[in-house]
């Protein structure tokens, strides 16, 4: 780029930021589920046990709530006099490059060496978007597909939360009419609370939340990230035992009687959440997963940050998966209640816990839930950038990031070509054209007959593998392709696509030799990429997700019994459970002993031991015919 048209560029990006910051209208609000009481010296005393208590919560967590419009750049603008007269004066003032203007002020109104690293990495993740390559390199590899590599963005900038956007309630009151909301949220009765949490809000008609075994423990902090693993103490041990026991039983009852005496049991919510979701019940089911996950909240430990990015959890250890499970559950309630920005923020909670190894499959469905949140700047940084998986490579993401950028594109008044969009969504159909068939058949899209003829549209993938990960995107996806302009750019992108491979001297918005290259690296991306079996978080997140049609795909593991309270736990599992879970037939003395340490779960540990002692005597007596069972 020309020197000057990067100030160009500059100042265009300036006025569009001021115009941005004059726009807002930043109305401090409070949380109207709780009306807030009449000020006195003890309300002084809660509010700072209350700010000594939340060190470890985000900043912004009290920040006023964020327009709709706005909730791309996860910072809000705000707006101010001063402002205004600096976007007066502006335009007697040279044109400045982007590090100088990061430097002088940023959106919020602060300094840079004021700012908060979660601030500070949104504001370089979207200059980078706006500018283009100012911190990341892009290069080619060499199948002439562009390689970005960043100094500057790291994947953990991918894994900040909004924790205001956390907040369903708040998402909807930004949807519709608040009055309308406020009476729904009057109804949950929320209970007030002196500490606010950030995974869910509990209820009055909950139990209180006393210490009921449920601890986090840091195993290592290494370069700034943090890894955690949940305890089960003895007490709580006991109850899981049981637990195990009466699952086995296949009586919903037996789960509600075991709730009724351990309100909190982690595993026992989420069944019974399960099971009131199967018959019908989605208001339980989500208000069953909210407890569960603010029991886990209520269990955190001090230097575990869900905003910042930086908290690992390994899935291989029993006592965490349960955290992920009822993450993804609450991500599935959120999306069927329609809250998608809220539904985002907890996918990139989930994904952060392990983004390595990603358990729950999150990155096959966070471009989805991107694009109905809006976030198109976020999908297409991180289909460009993210440095652990090459997602350029996968079907979710080549189509996702196409749509992305044409949406970007419909928003600029002087970009009604949308070349760029175009030349994606070309590539994308090089690498996977049996998409564009699927999509046509399930939206109903008319393609022109040299489009849906064609042999290589009509190809069928032979991997098992690849074959899930397009059918489930489509139908995944489907409902953004009733938009007229998503349906006319794919209508236009595949026939100029078709008629380039008939016609090699027909111009298309990729290159010749791009298009060259695209089309050789599909086939190889299809024949060689996708021929390993289907991976375990991928079939983990099949068997968890509300589409059944898709466990056709998993003949070798629908053969065998799950569990759904730990579905296809890793291969390298640790569980203090494990002995009790492969034993078959438990033997008598081993279910007498749960049964009278779950009635007596608050005697000393010395007492319980003497009672193992004497169960190894009931068994030595019924060994030798001194004791009838």
């Amino acid at each position: 780029m020309s020197g000057r048209a990067f100030r160009k560029a500059i100042n265009k990006e300036y006025d569009f930021l001021t115009k941005r910051i004059n726009d807002e209208d930043l109305n401090d609000s409070e949380d109207i589920d709780q009306p807030p009481p009449k000020s006195n010296l003890f309300d002084l005393l809660n509010e700072v046990t209350d700010d000594t208590e939340n060190r470890n919560s985000d900043e912004n967590a009290s920040e006023p709530e964020i327009n709709n419009e706005t909730l791309e750049p996860s910072i809000r603008l705000t707006s101010s006099t001063k402002k205004k007269k600096k976007k007066k004066n502006k335009k007697n003032t040279p044109a400045e490059n982007p590090m100088a203007e990061l430097e002088k002020k940023t959106r919020t109104g602060k300094k840079v060496e004021e700012m908060s690293e979660i601030e500070l990495e949104a504001l370089i993740r979207e200059i980078n978007d706006k500018f283009g390559n100012l911190s990341t390199a892009q290069q080619s590899d060499d199948n002439g597909n562009e390689v970005h590599q960043s100094s500057t963005i790291p994947s953990n900038s991918f894994l900040i939360i909004d924790a205001r956007l956390l907040d369903a309630d708040g998402e909807m009151r930004r949807m519709f009419s608040s009055g309308i909301v406020d009476r729904e949220i009057r109804s949950r009765n929320y209970a007030r609370t002196i500490k606010r949490t950030l995974l869910a809000k509990p209820r009055q008609s909950w139990p209180p939340i006393l210490k009921f075994g449920l601890r986090m423990e840091l195993l290592k902090e290494n370069d700034g990230i943090y890894h955690f693993k949940f305890i089960h103490s003895q007490q709580y041990q006991v109850v899981q035992l049981d637990f195990l026991r009466r699952i086995a039983t296949h009586d919903p009852n037996a789960i509600i009687s075991l709730l009724h005496e351990n309100p909190y049991h982690i595993d026992s919510l989420l069944q019974m959440s399960d099971v009131y979701k199967m018959s019908g019940d989605h208001t339980m089911a989500g208000e069953l997963i909210e407890r569960a996950l603010y029991a886990f909240e209520k269990s955190f430990h001090i230097k575990f940050n869900i905003t910042k990015g930086t908290s690992r959890m390994d899935y291989k250890y029993f006592e965490n998966r349960a955290f992920f499970l009822g993450l993804l559950r609450h991500v599935q309630s959120l999306s069927r209640r329609g809250c998608w920005q809220t539904s985002f923020e907890f996918s990139k909670l989930l994904l952060s816990l392990d983004p390595s190894n990603d358990p729950m499959s999150v990155l096959n469905f966070i471009d989805y839930l991107g694009l109905k949140a809006h976030q198109y700047t976020y999908v297409l940084s991180l289909a460009n950038e993210w440095v652990l998986h090459k997602l350029q490579d996968w079907p979710n993401f080549a189509y996702s990031a196409a749509i992305a950028q044409f949406l970007l594109e419909s928003r600029e008044e002087n970009n009604s070509a949308h070349e760029m969009s175009k030349a994606m969504l070309e590539k994308a159909i090089l690498y996977f054209p049996s998409v564009i068939l699927l999509l046509s058949e399930k939206c109903d899209i008319q393609l022109e007959s040299d489009v849906s003829e064609s042999s290589f549209i009509q190809e069928v993938p032979s991997s098992n593998y690849l074959n899930l990960l397009i059918d489930h995107y489509v139908d995944q996806i489907s409902p953004l392709w009733t938009q007229p302009e998503l349906i006319n750019w794919l209508q236009t992108v595949s026939i100029n696509v078709v008629v380039k491979m008939q016609i090699p001297d027909y111009k298309t918005s990729l290159g010749d030799e791009e298009f060259a290259k695209a089309l050789s690296y599909g086939k190889n991306l299809r024949e060689n990429s996708f021929n390993e079996q289907i991976p375990l978080n991928l079939s983990r997140y099949i068997v968890v997700s509300e589409n059944s049609k898709f466990l056709a795909y998993l003949p070798e593991v629908t053969s065998r019994d799950i569990d759904l309270h730990d579905p296809l736990p890793p291969p390298d599992g640790v569980s203090p459970y494990d002995a009790y879970s492969e034993s078959s037939n438990t033997d008598w003395d081993s279910i007498l002993a749960v049964d009278l340490r779950r009635f007596l779960g608050g005697v000393p540990v010395g007492i319980i031991a003497i009672l193992a002692i004497y169960s190894v005597i009931l068994k030595n007596y019924t060994h030798y015919g001194l004791f009838i069972k």
